[in-house]
C-alpha cells in the first residue's frame, strides 16, 4: 500500500496495464515461500521497502518513546511524501493472531488517535 502511494514504479505490471506492487513482487529480502509460511520480521520489511526504492527510517519502540512517535505520526499526517507503516501486536487490541504491519492513514490531535488503515477488514472494522 505505501510504496504504491510513494509512486515507485515496480518495474513490472500488475493484472494489466499498471504498474503496482503486490505481494508476489517483494521478492528480494525473504523467499516468499518462506514468508507465506512464517511472515516477516520489522528488519525484512525495511528491507523490501528499500530494495524497493523507497527512502526508510526505520523506529523500533525499545529505542523510541511514545513522544518521538506521536510527533512523527503528526508530521507525516500532513504531509503528502510521508507515510508510516505501524508493526502492532494484535493481542493489545483483543484480536486474534499476533504482529500486523499496516500503514497510519491519520492522527486526530484532540483525542490522540491514529487510524491504523489495512487492518484486514474482511475480520475487523477500522481502528
Amino acid at each position: 500500500m505505501v510504496l504504491n502511494a510513494l509512486a515507485i514504479d515496480p518495474g513490472r505490471k500488475w493484472k494489466g496495464p499498471w504498474k503496482w506492487f503486490d505481494e508476489s513482487m517483494l521478492d528480494c529480502c525473504e523467499p516468499l515461500e518462506k514468508v507465506k509460511a512464517r511472515g516477516i520480521s520489522f528488519g525484512k520489511l525495511v528491507c523490501w521497502a528499500h530494495c524497493a526504492g523507497a527512502k526508510v527510517e526505520a523506529f523500533q519502540a525499545n529505542k523510541s518513546n511514545i513522544n518521538e512517535f506521536r510527533k512523527y505520526v503528526m508530521k507525516c499526517s500532513i504531509s503528502d511524501d510521508c507515510h508510516i507503516i505501524s508493526s502492532y501486536h494484535r493481542a493489545a487490541l483483543k484480536q486474534t493472531g499476533t504482529g500486523h504491519f499496516s500503514p497510519i492513514g491519520g492522527y486526530h490531535a484532540e483525542k490522540n488517535m491514529a487510524l491504523i488503515l489495512g487492518v484486514a477488514r474482511f475480520k475487523y472494522p477500522p481502528h
